[in-house]
């Protein structure tokens, strides 16, 4: 089952993990961890390529397919939270979706 922990300080997102596998399917056509993996691999990108915060966040991603984005002890200014907002609050709406959909298979911690 995937594992989804996601932790919020004044209502904003600093911190998300993803971790397990779904076994929805063999590997390679498994549809849940495809979904899961991409929307967390696209907003992590999208804070270290897009938004040119490499450097300024700490994140894991190892072989097992877990992924880690620590926002907790960044020097992100306001603004750029507030665009680091905009990925994280967009993948959160999507995971509760899939989390809806596949409860067997994932689940927020």
């Amino acid at each position: 089952m995937i594992k989804i922990k996601i932790k919020r300080e004044k209502n904003r997102i600093v911190y998300f993990k993803i971790s397990e596998h779904a076994d929805y399917a063999n590997h390679g056509e498994d549809i849940v961890c495809a979904a899961v993996s991409s929307v967390s691999q696209m907003t992590l990108n999208g804070i270290l390529e897009i938004l040119k915060l490499n450097g300024k966040v700490k994140y894991e991603i190892d072989e097992s397919g877990k992924l880690i984005c620590d926002l907790q002890n960044s020097n992100l200014s306001d603004e750029e939270f507030k665009k680091v907002d905009i990925l994280t609050e967009s993948m959160y709406s999507y995971l509760k979706d899939i989390v809806y959909e596949y409860k067997e298979f994932v689940k927020f911690e």
